[in-house]
């Protein structure tokens, strides 16, 4: 019987390494977009004009040229290496504007974000999607 328990003791950790080594890790990694500005046109979605943007990642932060002059502020983001590319969101605020869900990729000097604005309403809120395609100027 103790041989047993010897052999499943010595068998444990054994097992353990092997589900962790084949397990895909997923972390989110800090500062990974940092330094890195993206230049390119946004628009509502299935709406026109297309308007200018420009997306600057620095400190951990998203900030959009075209919203912070709505008053929306920079927002921390979170970034992961997938396949496809680095895979990364945040939130902006603004205090009267209400807020925006950015989610986006960046693949090569490449950058395609869908991003949402959500704004409360004294009747009813408000739901805008738009979506951004540029490419990295810096």
């Amino acid at each position: 019987m103790k041989t047993i328990f010897e052999i499943a003791r010595m068998c444990i950790p054994l097992v353990v390494l092997v589900l962790l080594w084949a397990a895909p890790v997923v972390c989110a990694q800090e500062g990974l977009l940092d330094d890195k500005v993206f230049s390119g046109r946004y628009n509502e979605n299935h709406k026109s004009p297309v308007k200018e943007e420009q997306l600057t990642f620095m400190d951990g932060e998203l900030h959009s040229v075209a919203f912070a002059r709505m008053g929306f502020t920079k927002g921390v983001y979170t970034a992961v290496v997938k396949q496809d590319g680095i895979h990364f969101e945040a939130v902006t605020v603004s205090p009267e504007q209400g807020t925006i869900d950015w989610r986006g990729i960046v693949s090569g000097n490449s950058i395609v974000v869908n991003y949402q604005w959500k704004k409360k309403g004294w009747l009813t809120d408000t739901i805008r999607d738009y979506s951004f395609t540029g490419t990295i100027v810096k």
